[in-house]
């Protein structure tokens, strides 16, 4: 074996965790104090965090005795959901909270009690209700399922979710999320188009839209969600494209990946990863001058990126 095919596979290996690795980010913290109406500590406040983009992911924390709270996570920057419960206090959700890279914040957050709620009539509380399972709890049973893998399970939880409070944005979000894992993806594109119409996570649920509508073939409606998409943030969309691309390379369908990274160049030409994995494909196809083209562009975009010591080898033995 050739010392160019040696770095080629070594190259194709390195690619399959593409994806994953340029997700890593810088950790940081949010931390404060839980206080209620009356400005005092709530002490054994329980804070779950979610992403919506991620349904596997579940971090909980808890605030202690004098009210304090510490939560540090190492992917930052993207925006997570935070629920705050406690009983005989009224279930605080917040969504697209996000915690800064390589700093701590200091974020102080309020939570009422349910006596001090229904005395204001400021928020409707049914305390039966609170009593046996309110609708924010169910959801966070539905992710804890999604945590253990049971995603029947969840979809399940989340349905009885709404069924107690109808307009659950993120319980409307995290249903169809449940329902693309499961490949249902009709059911998956309706509860989408219900929570982007709620007002609740619009670029996660126009992500599900893309996915669910190429699934079906529905390639028009599939193409709109990807230009609303690249309209609100065209990171996330050629992030979103890249990771399928990725998934054909891996799969070994290589001509379908190459037209899918060249698809990326045509709305961000400096996406430097597609260079990459274009480079990987030409090479694979005999096309040394564009392979050649291709990583060189790669080098000037990501001098550091982790790839590319076999980047330029492949440049070195393309000449």
């Amino acid at each position: 074996m050739s010392r160019l095919h040696r770095t080629l596979l070594l190259a194709v290996g390195a690619a399959i965790a593409v994806a994953a690795a340029a997700g890593a980010q810088a950790p940081g913290t949010m931390f404060g104090i839980i206080v209620d109406e009356n400005e005092e500590p709530v002490p054994g406040v329980v804070i779950v965090i979610t992403d919506p983009e991620r349904p596997e992911l579940r971090e909980e924390f808890e605030s202690d005795k004098r009210g304090r709270y510490k939560i540090r996570l190492t992917n930052v920057n993207v925006p997570y959901d935070i629920s705050m419960s406690k009983e005989g206090y009224v279930t605080v959700n917040l969504a697209g909270v996000k915690i800064p890279a390589k700093r701590d914040e200091r974020r102080n957050l309020p939570m009422q009690s349910i006596e001090a709620a229904r005395a204001s009539g400021e928020v409707e509380v049914d305390v039966e209700e609170a009593a046996k399972g309110s609708a924010i709890k169910i959801y966070n049973e539905g992710v804890q399922a999604l945590d253990l893998g049971d995603v029947a399970a969840a979809k399940n939880l989340f349905v009885e979710a709404l069924e107690k409070k109808d307009d659950l944005g993120v319980a409307m979000a995290a249903l169809a999320r449940a329902h693309l894992e499961l490949e249902e993806h009709a059911a998956a594109a309706a509860w989408a188009e219900k929570a982007i119409a709620a007002g609740t996570e619009a670029d996660a649920m126009t992500q599900v839209l893309y996915a669910a509508y190429s699934a079906m073939g529905e390639e028009e409606k599939a193409q709109q969600a990807l230009s609303k998409l690249k309209e609100a943030d065209p990171e996330k969309a050629s992030l979103n494209m890249f990771n399928e691309a990725a998934d054909l390379f891996n799969a070994g369908n290589l001509a379908e990946a190459q037209a899918a990274f060249s698809r990326i160049l045509e709305t961000n030409p400096d996406h430097a990863k597609s260079h990459y994995m274009l480079g990987l494909c030409y090479v694979n196809s005999g096309d040394n001058a564009k392979a050649k083209e291709h990583f060189s562009r790669f080098l000037e975009l990501a001098p550091d990126d982790p790839d590319a010591g076999t980047a330029a080898e492949m440049v070195q033995y393309l000449e």
